[in-house]
């Protein structure tokens, strides 16, 4: 650690750490004591205000555990009577369905009896007539967001019993309603149709209520005559023996809307269509302008004259009537409604026994045929099922024909978007795949039950019922589940209404509560506050003083001892400031004078020291430059006799009488070039190591330099039968700056150790250009470096054994005289060797070496 680093770091003095012994031997006890008195009373102020909290939480608690059992048990109980209440009234609703066909039965015997004419005919249907309610005119509202009626519609209180005109024993619970509305009455007649078919399919005698069916009469023998051209009933009466009965499904026009949910302005622009609702399905309150759903059932039965069939009479039942049963139920306390509103979700509709809608509040979501084509129109699909059918090419009904029924039917999956827009959504419950109620309803009415489950759907929770329609004439007779069923959807918030608006005036009066204990607490806690604030404010003053005290008296102390080390150290100070000869006075025998004695002897240890240390400095820079004075000379007067050694050689070789005499001419040619350059090697060692090798930097055309420098290498490999590779990259820069003659030394000792240790294979160079620098890589198929002496190849005098043969090559200069060179140039030398494989050796320069290149460029 350097001394300079050592002093720089704050220090605390001997009279700090006299002050900091005392602060904790006599102030940190007085402290932990006022600690921990503080903090017992802080604990017990803590402990009764968390125990207040907690009796009042306690006890809320328990009142509020009381109020959910009550309120829970009440919903329950609730919901239990509403459900029962419900369910009854789906079974009652299907069992009067029932009843009601069944009578139609009865009507169809009867007019059996009838002669067949037109004047029999009339008085037959003239008195079978039934009330059908509906509402009065609606308009859109002056928002025009919604409909709302154009006068009042219902009965007026005043009708209604008064509570405070009854007896006093009628008195208790007693309850009263005004007349039930149902919208206003009208008595239609039951039947639109009536007809006489002799044996060959004629129609005989018509008879028309309305404009409902077409006039004139038909061979109802071919489909196409029939209503809608959808009916198919020949066939079914010649096979009806007297008495028999023939009823035929739900046939009527569908009426489509391609808006779902309140049909205003806003709406239809959002769904692309024109505002025009009276064209539209009508939807109760959503559309009370619509369109309606008009339908028949045909009931038909053989004609018997004198003991024969002479032909048949059928009776088309008005639709409406059906749907009268269904239209103006509510399962909520209002019971009965004019209208209904689908998007509260309290309304009740019919199946048939196929499970497709007959009745809903939004007629387009009743099945119905093709005017045009007398086929049924596609029901609503799923995204997938549609997807299905258009891939198929197959027109809709041979296509259904093949599909599964309730074939996976699950709230995850989407209704069709393009059915929405195309406004052809009628609900057939064996592929409506997206509603899951539908199995419901299958499993509970198809043995001829009922029952109920609740479902989350449409964004409420429904309370939905079904009950099985017990009429099993004709077709219906088939199953248990006859005519079809009835079901009930409710929003399950609203049997619980008023449980739920207790659960809230407790919940209320829980929290009004709760702020009242709060506030108490809140006061509690304050004078709990108040108490220990004072408290610790005197435990404060009594400390702060305590430790004053203790500082004077550690501060006295302190000045005391303090001054003794104060005068040893600024006498260490001048002899560490330079004044080597400077000695501590010696004033006393106690311990503080045998310091000074002994920091006196270490001054003249030191002194000693410093001088061995300069003597021994100065005879280290003398040698080295007798060291490199006598390499100097010694390499120029080996010079002058190697020339001529050199000179004569090379005119033996070319004058030489003989074969032999010009091999030893070569011989000695050779040995004195490498004696020279042992020579030349030294010298610049020693210049490197006196700091004296100068590098002169030039432009240098890279690709000429290269091939120069490659030229006698590549003929020195190829006397030994080596191949000499040289590989240029494309992208190298044309010129680069460096010493060309320091550069080409390098090169030349990595190419000539290259040949060297080569017996077989190849020499090569290849020079790129990588992250700004040029790249020299010299390789070999040598006989390779171990691992554990490929870092000493750099080492001056260093030489690398042979691992086979263990035989040295080389002075151990070369390679060290390559990094250090290869530095001067402001490059890097690395080394990769794999032993009987080969070596290479790497030497990267920058392009200019005048220009330093950031660190991660090198």
């Amino acid at each position: 650690m350097q001394p300079d680093s050592f002093e720089s770091r704050p220090s605390l003095g001997i009279r700090g750490k006299l002050v900091l012994i005392f602060v904790v031997i006599k102030v940190l006890p007085l402290l932990l004591l006022a600690w921990l008195a503080l903090g017992a009373a802080e604990r017990l102020g803590g402990t009764v205000s968390v125990r207040a909290e907690e009796m009042a939480e306690s006890m809320l608690a328990t009142i509020r555990g009381f109020a959910d059992l009550a309120t829970g048990d009440a919903i329950r109980a609730l919901d239990d009577r509403s459900r029962e209440a419900i369910e009854r009234l789906t079974t009652d609703t299907a069992r009067n369905i029932a009843d009601f066909l069944y009578a139609r039965d009865s009507d169809i015997l009867q007019a059996a009896q009838v002669a067949p004419t037109e004047a029999d005919y009339r008085r037959f249907l003239m008195n079978r007539t039934r009330p059908v309610y509906r509402h009065g005119p609606w308009h859109l509202n002056a928002a025009r967001d919604g409909w709302e009626p154009v006068h009042f519609q219902g009965v007026e209180v005043s009708r209604m019993a008064r509570a405070e005109e009854v007896l006093d024993d009628n008195a208790r619970s007693f309850s009263a309603r005004p007349p039930e509305y149902l919208g206003n009455r009208s008595l239609e007649p039951l039947f639109v149709e009536m007809t006489y078919v002799d044996l060959q399919g004629h129609e005989q005698v018509k008879l028309r209520n309305g404009d409902l069916t077409e006039p004139g009469l038909r061979d109802i023998a071919l489909p196409a005559n029939t209503f809608l051209g959808a009916e198919d009933y020949w066939e079914a009466l010649k096979a009806l023996q007297p008495g028999d009965i023939y009823v035929s499904e739900v046939i009527g026009e569908y009426v489509a809307s391609s808006v779902i949910g309140p049909y205003t302005p806003a709406r239809a622009e959002k769904a692309g269509v024109p505002f025009e609702p009276e064209k539209a399905a009508y939807a109760g309150t959503e559309n009370p302008v619509g369109r309606r759903f008009r339908a028949i059932i045909r009931w038909a039965t053989p004609v018997v004259s004198q003991g024969r069939v002479s032909g048949y009479v059928t009776l088309a039942l008005d639709h409406e009537h059906l749907r009268q049963f269904t239209d103006r139920l509510s399962p909520t306390a209002r019971r009965y409604t004019d209208i209904n509103d689908a998007i509260a979700g309290n309304y009740a509709f019919l199946w048939d026994h196929e499970g497709r809608a007959i009745s809903h509040p939004r007629d387009q979501f009743i099945v119905g045929f093709d005017r045009a084509s007398g086929k049924r129109v596609a029901p609503w699909l799923d995204t997938q099922l549609y997807a299905r059918w258009k891939d198929s090419g197959m027109e809709v009904n041979e296509f259904l024909a093949g599909v599964p029924h309730y074939e996976g039917q699950s709230l995850k999956r989407k209704p069709s978007v393009e059915m929405i827009k195309a406004g052809t959504v009628g609900l057939d419950c064996r592929y409506l795949n997206f509603s899951p109620q539908c199995a419901g309803w299958k499993q509970l009415t198809e043995g001829g039950g009922s029952g109920s489950f609740v479902i989350f759907f449409s964004g409420l929770w429904k309370l939905t019922t079904a009950a099985a329609i017990p009429y099993h004439t004709g077709q219906y007779g088939k199953d248990e589940q006859g005519f079809g069923f009835v079901t009930i959807g409710a929003n399950v918030d609203e049997f619980h209404s008023a449980a739920t608006r207790s659960a809230e005036q407790i919940a209320h009066s829980l929290e009004k509560k709760g702020a009242e204990f709060a506030v108490q607490r809140e006061g509690m806690l304050t004078a709990i506050r108040n108490n220990l604030e004072q408290t610790a404010a005197q435990l404060g003053i009594s400390t702060a003083m305590m430790v004053l005290a203790v500082i004077g008296v550690a501060l006295w102390m302190a000045a005391f001892m303090t001054r003794q080390i104060t005068r040893l150290s600024e006498g260490i100070e001048r002899f560490r400031s330079g004044d080597l000869d400077h000695r501590l006075s010696v004033r006393s025998r106690d311990e503080m004078g045998r310091l000074a004695i002994s920091l006196n002897r270490m001054a003249d240890a030191v002194q000693e020291s410093f001088q061995r240390i300069e003597d021994a400095r100065a005879r280290a820079v003398e040698a080295n430059r007798l060291k490199t004075s006598f390499l100097a000379k010694m390499s120029h007067e080996l010079r002058t006799p190697l020339n001529g050694i050199l000179g004569f050689s090379e005119l033996l070789k070319l004058r030489g009488e003989s074969e032999q005499t010009r091999s030893y001419a070569k011989t000695i040619s050779n040995s004195g070039n490498h004696l020279l350059k042992i020579v030349d090697d030294l010298l610049d060692m020693a210049k490197i190591e006196a700091g004296k090798l100068e590098v002169t930097p030039r432009e240098i055309i890279v690709s000429d330099f290269v091939r120069d420098v490659c030229a006698g290498h590549a003929r020195h490999a190829e006397q030994k039968s080596l191949a000499f590779r040289l590989e240029l990259a494309p992208d190298l820069p044309e010129k680069m700056r460096s010493d060309p003659i320091r550069l080409r030394q390098v090169l030349n000792n990595l190419l000539n150790n290259g040949v060297k240790f080569t017996d077989e294979g190849s020499v090569g160079l290849t020079v790129d250009f990588v992250e700004g620098r040029l790249r020299f890589a010299v390789r070999d198929t040598g006989r390779g470096i171990p691992a554990d002496q490929l870092e000493r190849v750099f080492e001056p005098f260093s030489q690398v054994e042979d691992f086979m043969t263990r035989s040295r090559d080389g002075t151990g200069l070369g390679l060290s005289l390559v990094r250090e060179l290869t530095a001067l140039l402001h490059g890097e030398v690395t080394a990769e060797s794999t032993p009987g494989e080969g070596s290479v050796f790497t030497v990267c320069f920058p392009v200019d070496m005048d220009v330093t290149l950031p660190d991660s460029a090198a």
